[in-house]
């Protein structure tokens, strides 16, 4: 696999992990109005779900991100969606090369769409859906008085840090 996609993957998962296990189990789980009623243990369950969604579609070739599993026990128990995360991390360790796959998407009135795609392109997709998650996590763990240390760079895209890395030089 690409090193850095590999690399930024895993230091990404490994920042939601770090931050979960500093963060109360009872904040974890409620919903709260910043979040429209949605809880920072949704957002995480939305985050795995999508990688075993896209590791799940390898052996058929198809991977169908609207197949997920909505485990309760992902989104109410931090403890349990560290133990998954850090399953997904292993996971990534153990790609070597990319491949073909096909991605069904049902965007349509009962009408399955099939798209080209590439296990790597999937796995782009997810840090991305994967980051966009975290910046609404920072949102809900900033709103719910938690002691949680939020790194500053929590939720930011690889992108902007370029960007405001390059604005600094000038």
């Amino acid at each position: 696999m690409h090193h850095s996609l590999q690399q930024t993957t895993v230091s990404t998962l490994q920042q939601l992990i770090d931050l979960l296990l500093q963060l109360e189990t009872e904040i974890y789980a409620r919903p709260l109005p910043v979040l429209s009623g949605g809880s920072v243990g949704k957002h995480v369950r939305h985050i795995a779900e999508f990688y075993s969604c896209l590791f799940s579609g390898l052996d058929s070739g198809i991977v169908d991100y609207d197949a997920r599993q909505r485990n309760l026990l992902l989104e109410n128990d931090n403890r349990f969606a560290v133990h998954t995360l850090q399953e997904i991390i292993n996971y990534i360790g153990e790609i070597q090369t990319d491949r073909a796959l096909s991605l069904r998407a049902l965007y349509m009135a009962d009408e399955a769409m099939h798209v080209p795609t590439t296990l790597y392109r999937e796995l782009i997709y997810n840090l991305e859906h994967c980051i966009h998650h975290l910046a609404t996590i920072r949102i809900g763990v900033s709103a719910s008085n938690s002691n949680c240390l939020i790194p500053p760079n929590f939720g930011v895209a690889p992108s902007t840090l370029q960007h405001r890395q390059s604005i600094c030089a000038q």
